[in-house]
C-alpha cells in the first residue's frame, strides 16, 4: 500500500511529460492530415466538376506527407505502437525478457539514430544542389529536416521509455 502512493507521483510526472512532447505532435499531426484530405479532395472536386486541377497538389502532398510521416515517427514510440512480435519471448523467464528489450531498443536506436544522420546529410545534399519537387520547385531540404527530427526524437523517446520503464 505504501509502495502505491510513492508510486504514483511519479507516474504523473511521466504522464505529464508525455503530455507536453505529444500534444504538440497529435495538434500538427491532425492538421496536416487535414490539410492532405482538403488538397486531395478540392483538387479530385475542382478537376471533376471544372477540368481545372489544382496546379502542383502532387507537389504539395508529396511535402506534407513527408512532414506528416515525420510527426508520426514519435508519436508511435509514445502510443506503444512499434510493432513486436513477442510470442516466443513471452514464453522465457523475465530476467531473459528484460534483456531482450534492452537489446531491442539500443538496436531500436541505433537504426533511429542512422536514420536521423541519413536524412540529415540528405538535407545538406537537396540544399548544395537545389533538389526540388517538380511543378512548384519546393525545396525537398525541409522535407528532409523534418525526417531527421521525427527520428531524432523518435530515437531520445524510445530510449527514455525504456528507461522510465
Amino acid at each position: 500500500m505504501e509502495n502505491e502512493k510513492f508510486g504514483a507521483p511519479a507516474q504523473q510526472q511521466n504522464a505529464a511529460w508525455r503530455r507536453w512532447v505529444e500534444a504538440p505532435l497529435v495538434i500538427c499531426g491532425a492538421a496536416l492530415v487535414f490539410m492532405l484530405m482538403g488538397l486531395s479532395f478540392a483538387d479530385a472536386l475542382l478537376r471533376s466538376l471544372f477540368n481545372m486541377p489544382i496546379f502542383g497538389a502532387n507537389d504539395y502532398a508529396q511535402i506534407l506527407l513527408s512532414f506528416a510521416v515525420a510527426i508520426c515517427l514519435p508519436l508511435c514510440v509514445l502510443s506503444g505502437r512499434l510493432i513486436a512480435i513477442d510470442t516466443i519471448t513471452n514464453m522465457l523467464p523475465n530476467a531473459v525478457q528484460n534483456l531482450l528489450d534492452w537489446v531491442v531498443t539500443i538496436m531500436g536506436v541505433i537504426i533511429l539514430s542512422y536514420l536521423t544522420w541519413r536524412a540529415f546529410s540528405n538535407a545538406l545534399e537537396a540544399a548544395t544542389f537545389g533538389e526540388s519537387t517538380l511543378l512548384l520547385q519546393l525545396p525537398f531540404g525541409p522535407s528532409y529536416y523534418a525526417i531527421a527530427a521525427g527520428s531524432g526524437l523518435s530515437a531520445v523517446l524510445l530510449l527514455v521509455e525504456r528507461v522510465l520503464r
